[in-house]
């Protein structure tokens, strides 16, 4: 097995292509580099940016930015100078260990596929994000990548959800399929199918626990929820918009004398239930560690997504993964 050079650990960077300034994602990574982050950053930036940066450091200058307007199949193919391929590019050449990017999912997706390749018995790429519960993080996929899939690829996801908590430390996780009931008979043709397949892994010693309803996710009886995209990405961004709803609506009572013995508490809640405390969305399936974090994500959720790669990479995932599959 070819050795992953382990020192330095280099993470590239997108500045571009996001809602947030490229300006305030730089001072925030500078910020980052102060406090001694234990990897190399290399920055990938629009040719008119990269004037403003510090000259010693790692500056990757790019002719192109893909915006999250473009089109993904037209922006891949006419913008390879973007920060967004060239990022991706290094990352296949190994000048890099991770991508890091809060551009245009559909190109990061496509870009992804068509320069890193898919790894071996993966038919489509998935998106996976951590999710809190009462008693430990869920990861959920598919969260994006894919709106339509068949019941094959579910099983996938739930090999490359099992080696994502593996790699995290846990031994044996349990994997839960996101349906409208807990019976096996429920759902779609297409959930049906995929049940008698997930509860076919029972007999190689892997752990399905059946269906899951969404209201029972949060109990955390199980370590990975696997779902077609559409309905993954529906279900995470519902959980992030009631979750920010109850904190807004707790920490304006605290702030109004209700709760105001409860200040410690919120600022936990918040910590535990708040998606920027999460490394965004990892990109599960492809021969790369990579992270799409929110398109409109503040400077703090970033630098979480930095340090999601940098763990990714210290953990092995990618290796981890393959071993799985």
């Amino acid at each position: 097995m070819k050795l992953r050079k382990t020192i330095p650990i280099r993470i590239g960077i997108d500045l571009m292509g996001s809602d947030t300034a490229p300006e305030d994602l730089y001072r925030a990574i500078l910020q980052l580099l102060q406090d001694d982050f234990p990897a190399e950053i290399v920055f990938f930036a629009s040719e008119e940016i990269s004037g403003e940066l510090d000259a010693s450091l790692s500056i990757v200058k790019c002719s192109q930015v893909i915006q999250m307007e473009d089109d993904p199949v037209m922006a891949v193919r006419r913008k390879k100078n973007s920060t967004l391929c060239q990022g991706l590019q290094h990352l296949k050449e190994e000048k890099i260990d991770a991508f890091v990017s809060a551009g245009n999912t559909g190109a990061l997706l496509l870009a992804a596929k068509t320069t890193l390749k898919t790894l071996k018995g993966i038919g489509r790429p998935a998106l996976l994000a951590l999710l809190p519960t009462k008693k430990k993080e869920v990861a959920v996929l598919d969260v994006g990548a894919n709106l339509s899939i068949k019941s094959e690829h579910i099983v996938q996801f739930a090999a490359m959800g099992i080696a994502y908590q593996k790699s995290r430390g846990i031994e044996n996780p349990t994997v839960g399929l996101l349906n409208i009931g807990t019976e096996a008979k429920k759902g779609t043709p297409q959930l049906q199918e995929a049940y008698l397949k997930l509860d076919a892994m029972n007999r190689d010693g892997q752990v399905f626990a059946g269906n899951i309803e969404g209201k029972d996710v949060f109990h955390g009886d199980i370590d990975v929820l696997v779902t077609d995209g559409f309905t993954g990405n529906v279900f995470l961004k519902t959980a992030e918009g009631i979750a920010a709803f109850i904190l807004e609506q707790l920490e304006a009572s605290s702030r109004e004398g209700s709760f105001s013995h409860l200040t410690h508490e919120l600022a936990t809640l918040r910590s535990r239930m708040h998606y920027a405390e999460y490394p965004g969305a990892i990109l599960c399936g492809v021969n790369g560690v990579v992270v799409k974090c929110h398109g409109d994500s503040s400077p703090e959720t970033f630098i979480h997504g930095i340090k999601g790669a940098l763990r990714l990479v210290q953990h092995s995932f990618l290796e981890k993964i393959k071993a799985q599959l």
